[in-house]
């Protein structure tokens, strides 16, 4: 049954007095204007949300400075959705698998060895042997990946065997892993000096953008973030690139398990100059991040200035003129009828067709296209594409002097305006000292979302590291004093996740102008805001700019499934008996926090 008209005015004010959102959800105190957030499920139209006072433009040219630090790249939102599920991440990768035919690209931190990630390896399998033609690459961190007898490496080996120049697997070793420290300091403790911490699942022309490593508990139980990115070529390839130049100076696995440097690299991560290493590495990365690195493809649109509403337009060429046509765009293709008037189309589709130019539209989506004669045998086809989304790759290698995606992420904590709001998430809360700095200073809101002891993916392991979430607590603890030191209460707000007999390692950012009830930026992908996503580890996230109502409609459900059933923090929250933190973990928290 359809329900009745909302007087959104009073509705808000209602919300404001009773504090409560609907459904039960308690709001935030840093503003009640949270409210119109929460109050969307009213309406499943973007007019009953567009209460918003900036224009489309506004909306997104806020953040046109982008493009200066780093590529961008256009398209429309429809080919951009959001996964919840961790099951559900699994099922769609494993599928993607199953469907691709030209290259299929996974980096992870790590391949676990249970029955699930043997699956993944057995479509992986199946795919190489029915497409004859199909690359797959892996990139996997080497301390990560060879701990223990039976392990990523002894997982893939089989695949890298039969299918030799097809599969390729990569390990990359971090440099300052080396000489006295690689020698005395033990397995999964080595790891806390630098890893490869990409999360890129590409097939074909199509990425899957997570935090989320290929273990079966992320597959299961362990919540996080997944992005998919449908058909966006331009994108993949700039994230094959990615891949494939962290490849060439991370050793390359043998089919006997050995380990060689790759053949365009003769520098040795751990053996030879450090800095050498580091330098070239880095100026293979930065020549993948130049902001004008895709202008060369002679594609109008890229060389616009990114962050206008304008159209993209593609050509084709048919050698006769139909009255039903089908249309190529990337891997897809769209059957088209002719209309006979089109009184709706813009000025310039008007001038067309006033030059005798006909409108095509989708069968499936109603779509138009411009189908333009240039002669009497050969049709030109103009396929508009309204472009209202721009995906920007944000890569960290701290390690290899690569600093993009603090430089943004900074920038955008900074410069946030007053009433806009911030909602940060991160299974470990080890915030840098900077951001923690920076949020104190900024005008905008701030709601982080950090796991419970509980949730943590430390919690009840063996030795020191069991010690973990009390050390997270801690830093949580000193950052909330802070807080309210500073009088920032009212702005600063961290959450705890809660979900039992689950963990949390969830991370990044979701951005609400001021009085909008949707987001309008996302940041998905691997980094944790900490000390080592800064500095020790390699990162990779995308920025997701849009004006689209259905994906910033999704993106606004997502950050409300994770955050749903989540606690404020409060004083009385470190003052539970669990939540004590001995002189000693205190002491040695201070010493190990940027390790972990």
């Amino acid at each position: 049954m359809a329900l009745p008209p909302v007087n959104v005015r009073l509705y808000n004010l209602l919300c404001r007095l009773a504090n409560k959102a609907p459904n039960g959800f308690v709001l935030s105190p840093i503003r009640q204007s949270r409210c119109i957030r929460l109050s969307n499920h009213f309406s499943t139209s973007p007019h009953f949300c567009n209460q918003s006072r900036l224009s489309s433009r506004e909306r997104t040219e806020a953040f046109a400075w982008l493009g200066d630090i780093v590529p961008v790249f256009g398209t429309t939102g429809d080919k951009v959705s959001v996964l919840n599920d961790p099951t559900v991440f699994f099922n769609v990768l494993k599928g993607r698998i199953w469907t691709a035919e030209k290259r299929i690209v996974l980096s992870s931190l790590y391949l676990g060895n249970g029955p699930l990630e043997q699956e993944l390896v057995a479509a992986l399998h199946t795919q190489l042997e029915r497409v004859s033609d199909l690359q797959v690459t892996v990139l996997l961190d080497y301390t990560r990946g060879s701990r223990g007898r039976n392990n990523s490496r002894t997982l893939l080996l089989p695949l890298l065997q039969k299918f030799p120049d097809r599969v390729q697997v990569s390990l990359y070793h971090t440099p300052d892993l080396r000489g006295l420290l690689k020698a005395v300091v033990p397995e999964r403790f080595n790891e806390t000096i630098g890893l490869q911490h990409m999360k890129i699942y590409l097939t074909d022309n199509s990425v899957i953008m997570s935090g989320a490593n290929l273990s079966e508990m992320y597959f299961t139980n362990r919540q996080d973030r997944y992005v998919v990115l449908h058909n966006i070529p331009l994108l993949t390839d700039m994230l094959t690139n990615l891949v494939s130049c962290v490849a060439s100076f991370s050793f390359q696995l043998c089919r006997d398990n050995s380990v060689v440097l790759h053949p365009s690299f003769n520098i040795h991560p751990y053996k030879d100059d450090i800095d050498k290493f580091k330098s070239e590495a880095r100026q293979r990365v930065m020549d993948l991040l130049k902001p004008g690195y895709f202008t060369k493809l002679a594609d109008p649109f890229f060389t616009d200035a990114p962050f206008r509403h304008r159209k993209k337009v593609i050509g084709w060429k048919r050698e006769r003129r139909e009255r039903t046509i089908q249309i190529q765009d990337g891997d897809e293709y769209t059957s088209h009828h002719e209309v006979e008037e089109d009184e709706e189309s813009d000025e310039e589709t008007q001038q067309l067709i006033q030059q005798g130019a006909r409108v095509m539209v989708d069968t499936r989506t109603q779509e138009k296209t411009v189908v333009h004669p240039e002669s009497s045998n050969v049709t030109q086809l103009r396929r508009t594409i309204y472009v209202d989304t721009w995906i920007c790759p944000l890569v960290q290698m701290g390690p290899l002097g690569v600093w993009h995606d603090e430089m943004v992420t900074r920038r955008l904590l900074r410069t946030a305006p007053k009433e806009s709001e911030m909602l940060l998430a991160s299974g470990y809360f080890n915030l840098t000292e900077d951001y923690m700095d920076v949020m104190l200073r900024a005008d905008a809101d701030f709601n982080i979302l950090m796991a419970s002891p509980q949730v943590n993916g430390f919690y009840g392991a063996k030795g020191i590291a069991g010690s973990i979430p009390t050390g997270y607590t801690f830093i949580a603890r000193e950052f909330h004093r802070r807080v309210w030191q500073q009088a920032q209460q009212d702005r600063i707000r961290l959450q705890e996740y809660i979900r039992p007999e689950w963990t949390f390692h969830g991370k990044g950012l979701w951005f609400y102008h001021p009085g909008e009830e949707l987001p309008s930026l996302t940041l998905v992908g691997s980094p944790n805001f900490g000390y080592r996503s800064v500095n020790r580890d390699l990162e990779a996230q995308l920025a997701i700019v849009t004006d689209n109502w259905t994906l910033r409609q999704q993106l606004h459900q997502e950050q409300r499934h994770l955050y749903q059933g989540s606690e404020v923090v409060t004083k009385e929250t470190f003052q539970r008996p669990d939540r004590q933190v001995p002189a000693w973990a205190k002491a040695l928290t201070r010493v190990i926090k940027n390790f972990f």
